[in-house]
């Protein structure tokens, strides 16, 4: 019986450049408890397509869940610069939000 990262993993072979793939298997390496995976997987993400800005949100948490609060508030940072460039309000405001949780000014 193949688990659902085998699946994922599967459909990623047959489409390598499928962002939201990507960003499943992470949330799958998440949701498995192997929070370094996901940082990897989501990093990479990044790496190769920086306006998949779901990724900035789930990997600030991952970074804080890590201990890595100064990497999770770049993170929000980066975001929500790339959401000033792809025009996403709402997303830049929930990733400000979580920055300023993150640092403790709520």
């Amino acid at each position: 019986m193949s688990t659902r990262l085998d699946q994922l993993r599967a459909m990623l072979a047959e489409e390598p450049g499928d962002a939201f793939i990507r960003y499943a298997i992470a949330l799958e390496y998440k949701r498995s408890g192997n929070m370094e995976e996901a940082v990897v997987q989501l990093e990479s993400l990044l790496t190769d397509d920086p306006k998949y800005i779901a990724c900035y949100y789930q990997l600030a948490l991952l970074y804080t869940d890590l201990g890595r609060a100064d990497d999770a508030l770049r993170a929000c940072d980066a975001g929500a610069l790339q959401c000033l460039v792809t025009g996403d309000r709402k997303a830049r405001t929930e990733l400000m939000q979580l920055k300023d949780v993150i640092a403790g000014n709520e």
